[in-house]
């Protein structure tokens, strides 16, 4: 009986036997879609970096338009610095020239003083002849000089018009007081070929001598 079943079995048709899942190949019509998306691509691409390219050529221009304001800016500000140079230097030049002309015209204005000085003490009775007293060295240097100035107060010391004090002296003037002095203008005394004169510091070109009476 076991022979039986085993002549059977081998009459039984066998299973055929089972057959690997080929794998699916791309299909032929999904080919040219990717070949046609491909051209779109390249044209985003190209319009990015040429939008790109675009931002930085106009950052470039504005740093040109910077640079150059800037220059402009600073070019202005040189020609302003010069401007005001050649003015300054030009104002200096002024003054030394007025400065160079007062002192070239001093002298003839001190002989004028002097002459006027003397044709008044001579006709005074001779008052301004003599030079009156003599300040010491020592008192002149701390009282008197450019450095020490002051305001003429006029009268006493014997109700002269012509008197003020200052220093511990008694000075008198024998010329006529100049018509655009004022008495609270800034005065000093100097000391100039043995004579004592009376300087007005707003106007330095005019001096008038006087006289150390007490």
């Amino acid at each position: 009986m076991d022979d039986d079943d085993s002549d059977k079995d081998k009459d039984k048709p066998k299973p055929a036997p089972k057959e690997e899942p080929r794998k699916e190949e791309p299909r032929k019509h999904d080919q040219p879609e990717r070949d046609r998306d491909r051209p779109q691509q390249d044209r985003d691409r190209q319009d990015r970096d040429r939008t790109q390219q675009q931002d930085r050529d106009r950052a470039q221009q504005q740093d040109r338009k910077d640079q150059d304001r800037d220059r402009a800016q600073q070019q202005d500000r040189d020609r302003q610095s010069q401007d005001r140079n050649r003015a300054q230097q030009d104002r200096d030049r002024q003054n030394r020239d007025h400065t160079r002309d007062q002192d070239r015209n001093q002298p003839q204005r001190d002989d004028h003083n002097h002459v006027q000085t003397q044709e008044r003490g001579q006709r005074s009775g001779g008052q301004s002849a003599g030079r009156g007293r003599r300040i010491p060295d020592d008192r002149f240097r701390s009282s008197f000089g450019r450095e020490h100035s002051f305001h003429v107060q006029r009268g006493g010391g014997g109700g002269e018009e012509q008197r003020f004090q200052y220093g511990g002296y008694w000075f008198e003037y024998t010329d006529a007081w100049p018509g655009d002095w004022g008495y609270d203008d800034d005065f000093y005394i100097d000391y100039v070929d043995d004579d004592y004169y009376l300087y007005n510091r707003r106007h330095p070109g005019m001096r008038i001598l006087v006289i150390v009476v007490e």
